[in-house]
């Protein structure tokens, strides 16, 4: 309802001087009534108002968008460079090592998947492992970890999908069932895939047709974000598999809207399991 945020925006609060307006926009795509309730917002932003935004991974189209370049003219854009999953053990291994700990291949592997998607997390039980490992020159193991760390991992629609282009079947089904557990939507996690899966779709067509993987991919206008992912995967997955992964998505679409009699969540995990 982006007529009643600017209504909200515009109300005077009663108990501060200073409020804080947290935008999320999961997607990055805000519609025709959001980019122009954001470039108005923009134009006379109240000062009792703080507005903080949240966006995905920033593609070529939303950094040229009218309501974006409002945002950047009126206040402030920090861009976070993503760090894949492929990255994770090496900056965990560097935080360990600033920190004054090592710790085993094993025992890395295993602290990434409880701190994915949640780095400040990563930081703080770092942090709790050299207060409490007292034996520095003994290299962190395994039991070590699971005697002091929790599992604060975090997961975002975007990153399922991720691991399901990756081929990273367990990873896909704990990221899922993670989701799962928070209440996340799930028609935003199939629409996530979803996209993926269609860019696929496209660079495999245009490989076809003799394009090479660089032409393919600039063709197809896959975001520079996703290139390596779509790169991997074209030496990888067929396009008669990815095709049918496409058809598996419209699946449970019908079934998050109660027109076949299945479990949406199992019926994503299986086509996860699958394509991986």
């Amino acid at each position: 309802d982006w007529k009643g945020w600017l209504a909200a925006a515009a109300t005077a609060s009663l108990f501060s001087d200073q409020r804080l307006m947290d935008l999320r926009l999961p997607t990055g795509k805000p519609g025709i009534e959001g980019s122009k309730a954001i470039q108005a917002w923009c134009a006379n932003p109240p000062a009792d108002v703080v507005l903080l935004v949240s966006l995905p991974r920033a593609d070529k189209a939303m950094l040229s968008s009218s309501w974006f370049t409002a945002l950047d003219q009126a206040g402030v854009v920090v861009l976070v460079p993503e760090l894949y999953r492929s990255d994770l053990p090496s900056w965990i291994s560097q935080r360990l090592r600033a920190a004054g700990l090592t710790a085993t291949p094993d025992a890395i592997a295993w602290l990434c998947d409880q701190c994915e998607g949640n780095l400040m997390a990563a930081h703080q039980e770092i942090l709790k492992l050299a207060l409490h490992h007292e034996q520095k020159d003994k290299a962190l193991d395994l039991d070590d970890l699971r005697a002091l760390i929790t599992d604060v991992a975090r997961f975002s629609p975007f990153l399922f999908s991720e691991a399901v282009l990756a081929g990273d079947a367990g990873r896909a089904v704990r990221i899922l069932r993670g989701l799962k557990s928070e209440a996340a939507p799930l028609p935003l996690i199939l629409w996530s895939l979803a996209e993926d899966l269609r860019m696929l779709a496209r660079t495999q067509n245009l490989l076809a047709q003799g394009r090479s993987s660089d032409v393919a991919l600039r063709e197809a206008r896959i975001p520079r974000a996703k290139e390596r992912l779509i790169a991997a995967r074209l030496r990888q997955a067929a396009p008669q598999k990815t095709w049918k992964a496409l058809r598996q998505t419209a699946e449970v679409d019908t079934i998050t809207k109660g027109l076949q009699n299945d479990d949406p969540w199992v019926a994503l995990e299986r086509l996860a399991i699958e394509f991986a």
